[in-house]
């Protein structure tokens, strides 16, 4: 009934924005004409939600092939000012500059607490499904903090993994922000050499 009385409501607003017939005083008319139109616009919307639900089911995250080598690559963080940086006293007023456009800074160098490392992996691989089970146990026995990113593996599959709903999904944007090829990556801030690192691992296939 709920549902009825949203594509009514939704129905009402389509034909004013849209219809050009004209409803002087005859209200019968316009509410024949939506009573009319609802069982259309409701089956389209269970259709749409059914592609909606289909299409989230289906995400794998960003798709990256497997490691062929055992090699750890870096990137170097540090950041060039393309403007000024305003100096400010404490009331607030401007004084001068802070830092100089073209200034060069590595934000590892303010980092005092380090970030978890990203674990990148196929969780529907059962070698890779192993190997991070067992790298997790180090990680816990060693009190590191640490994210599963999943890439290639379906959500409805995921769903039926040990993993299930601690792994996130590798996007667009983290992709190419840390230049992930491979599963499985494991990416990390290196401290001594102030530089982002993506360890990747070849996972042996039984």
């Amino acid at each position: 009934m709920r549902l009825k009385k949203i594509v009514l409501s939704i129905t009402v607003l389509t034909l004013y924005a849209f219809s050009n017939n004209t409803y002087e005083i005859i209200e019968q008319d316009l509410i024949s004409e939506i009573e009319n139109k609802a069982p259309e616009i409701e089956r389209k919307m269970e259709e749409q939600k059914k592609i909606i639900v289909e299409k989230i089911e289906n995400i794998t995250g960003e798709i990256v092939s497997k490691a062929k080598i055992n090699r750890i690559k870096y990137i170097d963080p540090s950041y060039t000012l393309d403007k000024d940086i305003p100096k400010y006293n404490r009331f607030g007023k401007q004084e001068g500059v802070l830092y100089k456009k073209g200034y060069t800074f590595n934000p590892i160098d303010y980092m005092n607490i380090m970030p978890p490392d990203f674990i990148v992996f196929n969780p529907c691989d059962n070698n890779e499904s192993k190997y991070v089970k067992k790298l997790i146990e180090d990680y816990e026995q060693n009190l590191k903090d640490y994210m599963l990113v999943n890439s290639g593996c379906k959500n409805k599959d995921l769903k039926q993994t040990d993993f299930n709903s601690k792994v996130y999904f590798l996007t667009t944007e983290m992709k190419d922000k840390f230049q992930v090829e491979h599963t499985v990556s494991i990416i990390y801030i290196d401290k001594e050499k102030k530089r982002i690192a993506i360890e990747e691992v070849l996972v042996d296939d039984d």
